[in-house]
């Protein structure tokens, strides 16, 4: 899916943030903003925003050495929704809809999204959690996710943000134990980019000792199917199903032809304009069946 002309201004963003967040002189400064404009124009017309947004923050290290730079809100937003695991799955276990409770959390999980957004907001993060139970959902779709997984045997969940991966490894953890005969293989990013997860990431908070985890091979915020690893293409190809988290996800799978739900919250205004829905309205959608999309 192609990027729209709004994507290609939120890299700059995204890149001049960081320059100032990190204190990069002006003059330095100035010179990486132009060498990524003018980087991002050749990029073509066809690419997605996820990969230009990979090739803005290559360009960024290169210039600058600003790597893996949300390494700190990472560790911030793994630590406090690990804190609360337990707490979470006590209260999933609890509900009278066990499966739907849990992909209400993941869902609301897409929040900690560095990327599409300017800013994380932990207060709005507890307010999105306490208010999960009233989300709303296509439940036609979420019934037919519900009967695939109990029908399947292979399943690749493919992961976005990190902090978002603890409410990731809670429906995991349900959906293990409804579905005991389900494989699952964890699609992380294969280096650091933005706040989304890696191998380290999905170790740190124990996703694999849920599933098998395996890195993508590509530092770009999305699913390249033709750009990630042999190992990664293989396990999508085999499987019965893929959830996809996030909108970088969406955007990079979108039009494949798979059997992919996606499932994120709407975040930036292309999104939200383009779903024709409000901000952080969460979507649940089939890859072959999505109608909504403008």
């Amino acid at each position: 899916m192609r990027a729209d002309k709004e994507c290609y201004a939120c890299c700059v963003d995204k890149a001049e943030a960081l320059l100032g967040q990190y204190d990069v002189p002006e003059h330095t400064a100035s010179a990486v903003l132009e060498r990524i404009r003018g980087n991002l124009c050749r990029a073509g017309e066809d690419a997605p925003a996820p990969v230009l947004m990979a090739r803005a923050m290559r360009m960024l290290g290169e210039l600058t050495g600003i790597t893996d730079a949300f390494d700190l809100p990472k560790k911030k937003y793994n630590e406090l929704l690990l804190g609360r695991e337990e707490a979470i799955y006590d209260e999933v276990m609890s509900d009278k809809d066990t499966f739907s409770a849990a992909l209400q959390y993941a869902i609301t999980g897409n929040y900690i999204d560095f990327g599409a957004m300017a800013e994380v907001e932990e207060e709005k993060l507890d307010k999105l959690l306490s208010g999960r139970s009233g989300m709303r959902l296509d439940q036609e779709e979420a019934a037919r996710l519900e009967q695939e997984l109990a029908e399947a045997l292979r399943l690749v969940y493919i992961t976005d943000n990190a902090g978002e991966i603890v409410l990731d490894k809670i429906f995991l953890r349900v959906m293990k134990e409804r579905y005991p005969k389900l494989q699952i293989t964890v699609l992380v990013r294969g280096m650091p980019v933005l706040n989304d997860a890696t191998v380290e990431d999905a170790e740190l908070v124990g996703m694999d000792k849920v599933a098998a985890v395996m890195p993508n091979g590509t530092d770009i915020p999305g699913t390249l199917l033709d750009g990630i690893s042999r190992e990664a293409r293989e396990a999508v190809d085999a499987a019965d199903l893929c959830i996809a988290k996030g909108q970088g996800n969406f955007e990079t799978l979108r039009g494949c032809g798979k059997n992919i739900y996606y499932l994120f919250l709407c975040k930036c205004e292309l999104f939200v304009k383009k779903f024709q829905v409000e901000r952080f309205t969460p979507v649940l959608s089939n890859e072959r069946r999505i109608v909504q999309y403008a």
